[in-house]
């Protein structure tokens, strides 16, 4: 790829992402959203992060019981009971990140 396609594909990610990320913000008050889409879209800041944390945590090339002491799935359940117990963000992040590097240090 020569530097005169790299800046082609460069500057056209930034119009796309740039006309996509402010596309709200272009069409102000003329376009309002309905309830069932406002409501819908308080759930998808904690969708978008269950697809990023679960891939991590629960799918492998193939399940072994060995799969069961890695960090990251530890790390997983310390943060689910955290957050069922103290319903605190802060401790749920904080109690799973102590979980991962415990077992992270355990087992090398």
């Amino acid at each position: 790829m020569s530097p005169f396609d790299s800046w082609i594909v460069i500057i056209g990610l930034m119009v796309v992402t740039l006309i996509t990320r402010s596309f709200f913000l272009l069409i102000g008050e003329r376009m309002e959203l309905s309830e069932t889409v406002q409501n819908a879209l308080r759930y998808a800041p904690a969708a978008a992060l269950v697809a990023i944390i679960a891939p991590e945590i629960f799918v492998t090339q193939s399940f072994t019981p060995s799969e069961v002491t890695t960090p990251q799935f530890w790390g997983g359940v310390a943060s689910f009971v955290a957050f069922l117990v103290t319903r605190s963000m802060f401790f749920t992040i904080i109690l799973g990140m102590l979980a991962f590097a415990l077992v992270g240090l355990i087992g090398s």
